[in-house]
């Protein structure tokens, strides 16, 4: 089979996984072709080693938004015309025309599907939002399946009138060590870890981005909270001291200088698993979410977790995480010193987070054949 795959630009966690999933795919399915479709710059790794995998680069003609007007309106069509792929498979956004092969989309962005008040959190302005999710609706009506990676999402894709009948739920993986090699952390990590009055104290783990959505508003209110009562907890953030300045306010060297806070900036894949052994427990307060990996890596890797208490995080960890009010604080600094004080409380949240991790596929290599048998199944309607 020939499989087209578009993606304009990405990056963040999100696509490192995507990195992967190709990958097993091209690994598993070697009698298959690989077509990947980006713009100029976008990081697929190592998957130029690949044999069955090949690039077509969308040049910079334009920038921003018009580049991928461009891309979704024209360029695709004249790609498909020229590389006759079986199926064509995007992310989030496809082509807004129809195209001569069937059309998987793949939905990850929850900013596309839900409703107006968590759109609300995106980084753009209103108007930029509005275009997009228009753009987005453009793309479902041309999709002849659609691939999501939980039901909440399944639910969401479903409301909208443009959306096709094949809706298939596959979700994430966490990688294992045959296909991320951990690595234990660098000198230069290690003394980062060390350094600070809080250094031996009970760590927190937050693995997220710098978006707004991801809610590091209220731990910081959180921090601010422990600080005065001097409470020995500190919290890892994968974020640089720029981003940290940003998003924690006013507040934020004070609390890197006394220890409470640990920005250590983006960390890639293989050293991500040492983070989660050296700490202790992990904060989850991001306001929306399709499928966080760092809600699976908690309860894969045998972390207790506080989570924010909305549907997304219920309906991924059920029982296997402590909830509470996303908005407040002082909720968070109560919750936070509840769970160092309970070790029986971190253990049967970690007990259900092990169970829970079961019913999600054990590899990436599992992931690409369920997302490789759809495709087969949408790339038929041709025939």
């Amino acid at each position: 089979m020939r499989i087209l795959f578009y993606c304009f630009h990405g990056g963040g966690g999100g696509f490192s996984n995507l990195r992967l999933l190709l990958s097993e795919m091209a690994r598993t399915f070697p009698e298959d072709e690989l077509i990947l479709v980006g713009r100029e710059g976008l990081d697929y790794g190592n998957l130029s080693d690949k044999p069955n995998v090949r690039f077509v680069k969308v040049a910079r003609t334009h920038e921003g938004e018009v580049a991928r007007l461009r891309s979704g309106m024209f360029g695709l069509q004249q790609i498909v015309r020229s590389t006759r792929p079986d199926v064509v498979w995007s992310l989030n956004l496809g082509p807004y025309l129809p195209v001569s092969v069937p059309c998987v989309l793949s939905v990850h962005y929850p900013v596309l599907v839900y409703g107006r008040e968590e759109t609300r959190l995106h980084p753009k302005n209103a108007f930029s939002v509005a275009a997009l999710r228009w753009f987005f609706r453009r793309s479902l009506a041309c999709a002849d399946g659609v691939l999501v990676q939980t039901e909440l999402m399944a639910d969401c894709v479903r409301r909208l009138k443009q959306a096709p009948q094949r809706i298939e739920i596959v979700p994430k993986a966490v990688e294992s060590e045959e296909v991320v090699e951990a690595r234990p952390l660098t000198e230069a990590m290690m003394a980062v870890l060390r350094c600070g009055p809080l250094s031996t104290a009970f760590t927190f783990l937050y693995v997220s981005t710098a978006i707004p959505y991801k809610n590091h508003k209220v731990l910081a209110a959180a921090l601010q909270v422990l600080a005065s009562r001097r409470i020995k907890a500190r919290l890892i953030v994968t974020l640089d001291a720029d981003q940290v300045t940003k998003l924690y306010g006013g507040a934020a060297a004070k609390l890197v200088k006394e220890g409470y806070l640990v920005p250590v900036g983006w960390v890639q894949k293989e050293y991500l698993r040492s983070f989660y052994d050296l700490s202790d427990a992990c904060l989850m307060p991001s306001l929306i979410e399709s499928l966080s990996s760092s809600h699976l890596e908690a309860m894969c890797w045998g972390k207790p977790q506080i989570c924010a208490d909305l549907a997304y995080a219920r309906d991924l960890c059920e029982d296997a995480a402590f909830y509470v009010c996303p908005k407040t604080g002082e909720a968070w600094a109560k919750a936070i010193e509840l769970l160092m004080q309970d070790a029986e409380l971190r253990r049967k949240l970690v007990v259900a987070g092990r169970a829970r991790m079961k019913e999600f596929p054990p590899s990436w290599r599992d992931v690409a054949v369920r997302v490789r048998a759809f495709l087969h199944d949408i790339s038929a309607l041709n025939k």
